[in-house]
């Protein structure tokens, strides 16, 4: 499948038509990079710098500059621009867009320390990252967004209860409807014997198929007595399989560079693990404000109308 501008191939440096979407997987406190957050804030719009600086902590303020200017970065690299001069609107439901690139697409999230950035050339897509924890009572915290879980079966492990709420994050804000007015229209599913839910299709968002993948991924240590974590990825697109992903983990993209012209990275990884099911199906009905830069807590899966202002970059 080629979607326009084609993504690195990492293993030779040069460009390959494979991947649908490019992805980045960065945690924002990695001992192994340099940041350099003056310059980092000065990557940002002026909108962003004032709200930098109305954030009371100091450290909220340092990971929504490094969070923002990788954003930036990311579509700097994509789109041949510097990263301060990348625009980012609001689309109508909220979710961002890019009023002099309208044929690509964007899509990030952050869950602590951990930021996933997604763009995709002529189709939408919503990705999700959430930083992987026991949670209590998850059938009914699921159920408060999505009232088909039942047919979900148990949510006890985490893995269970991620794949399915990061793929609703991302389904919402590929269509750029926000989980309290998306989230009834997600149809996921888990197939037998699965330890992963999967996503089914979704109602009443146009005639071509909607696909999700999940992928767990183990955070790097971001000091030698911090604790081990995992994360849980999701990226929706339109597709009729489990979408073509190529992504860089664990690294920083370089700024200001055409993607013509810049150094081939490191070592990137596509999505190794196999989606939970088999190729995505159309809708089964036919025709078919964004996640802010916070840290999640629990109240983030029972308020429903913070679910919705969470759910749409």
């Amino acid at each position: 499948m080629t979607t326009g501008r084609p993504a690195h191939d990492d293993t030779t440096g040069h460009r390959t038509a494979k991947a649908c979407v490019e992805g980045w997987l960065v945690h924002l406190r990695a001992p192994e990079h340099a940041w350099d957050d003056e310059a980092r804030r000065g990557e940002l719009s002026a909108q962003e710098a004032r709200r930098a600086e109305r954030f009371r902590s100091p450290a909220a303020a340092v990971a929504y500059v490094r969070a923002r200017s990788t954003v930036r970065r990311v579509l700097a690299r994509t789109l041949g621009e510097h990263p301060a001069t990348v625009r980012i609107a609001a689309a109508p439901g909220g979710g961002p867009r890019l009023p002099d690139h309208p044929q690509w697409h964007v899509s990030w999230s952050r869950s602590g320390e951990v930021l996933l950035v997604a763009v995709r050339r002529g189709a939408p897509v919503g990705v999700d990252v959430e930083v992987m924890r026991t949670v209590p009572s998850p059938a009914k915290v699921l159920r408060t967004v999505y009232p088909h879980t039942p047919v979900l079966a148990d949510l006890g492990e985490p893995e269970a209860f991620f794949s399915a709420w990061t793929l609703l994050e991302a389904a919402v804000k590929a269509t750029g409807r926000g989980l309290a007015r998306g989230g009834r229209d997600v149809r996921l599913y888990r197939p037998p014997g699965a330890r992963r839910c999967a996503l089914a299709g979704i109602r009443d968002a146009g005639t071509a198929p909607w696909c999700g993948r999940t992928d767990q991924f183990e955070v790097p240590p971001s000091g030698r007595t911090a604790p081990s974590a995992q994360v849980m990825t999701a990226v929706v697109t339109r597709g009729r399989t489990a979408p073509a992903v190529r992504l860089n983990t664990w690294r920083l993209p370089e700024a200001g560079l055409p993607p013509d012209t810049a150094p081939a990275p490191g070592p990137g990884v596509p999505y190794a693990q196999p989606a939970p099911a088999a190729p995505c199906e159309p809708d089964a009905t036919g025709p078919n404000r964004h996640l802010t830069d916070r840290n999640f807590t629990d109240r983030h899966f029972t308020d429903p109308a913070r679910n919705d202002e969470n759910s749409r970059r």
